[in-house]
């Protein structure tokens, strides 16, 4: 299985609502891209840069090209340190090939919601990669900015990160500046 790695000291990011605590491992119904279908492993989501969560979390629709600041104002930034080196799975360049997918495919634009099989192929690779090996997760990227990095953490890697900044608001003017250069346009209704 191809394999990255992220070291001890590093910062990873999160995008989260502001009414919920940053640290959590979805175990709902396997919504998510990365999640267990069966429940039994959480996955929290987590960026090498606030970016990628922040386009994962909130630019989840390209065809609508403006973001309502009353939506970005509804979520808060938090950070982890990783306390010891992280081994993840690597889907996010050549190893993808290991698992007998592309990129295009493992990035398919879904919507869990009317689909709900959306995300059978990234969730039989997150259960495969879970269950026959070590691993603490996979690094893939991003759909919504593929020249941004993303971590799919399984809740066994837990003891990995600790939480250093939970619950920051996102700033308007780095907000704007995010969006202008993806050709998002900020509004204030």
């Amino acid at each position: 299985m191809p394999r990255a790695s992220i070291a001890a000291g590093q910062i990873l990011h999160r995008v989260h609502g502001a009414t919920v605590a940053a640290r959590w491992y979805g175990r709902r119904d396997g919504t998510w891209r990365w999640d267990d279908p069966a429940g039994h492993y959480g996955v929290l989501y987590l960026g090498r840069s606030p970016i990628g969560p922040f386009a994962e979390t909130l630019l989840r629709i390209p065809a609508q090209r403006e973001i309502l600041w009353s939506n970005i104002n509804q979520k808060r930034l938090a950070a982890f340190e990783v306390k010891r080196r992280l081994h993840l799975a690597d889907l996010a360049g050549a190893g993808v090939a290991w698992f007998e997918t592309t990129l295009a495919r493992i990035a398919e634009d879904h919507d869990p919601i009317t689909r709900p099989d959306a995300y059978a192929l990234t969730q039989a690779i997150s259960a495969r990669v879970h269950g026959t090996s070590d691993l603490d997760g996979i690094l893939y990227r991003s759909r919504f900015d593929p020249s941004e990095l993303c971590i799919a953490l399984f809740a066994r890697a837990d003891d990995a990160i600790v939480l250093v900044q939970e619950g920051s608001p996102i700033e308007r003017a780095w907000a704007r500046k995010i969006l202008n250069k993806r050709g998002y346009a900020l509004l204030d209704l």
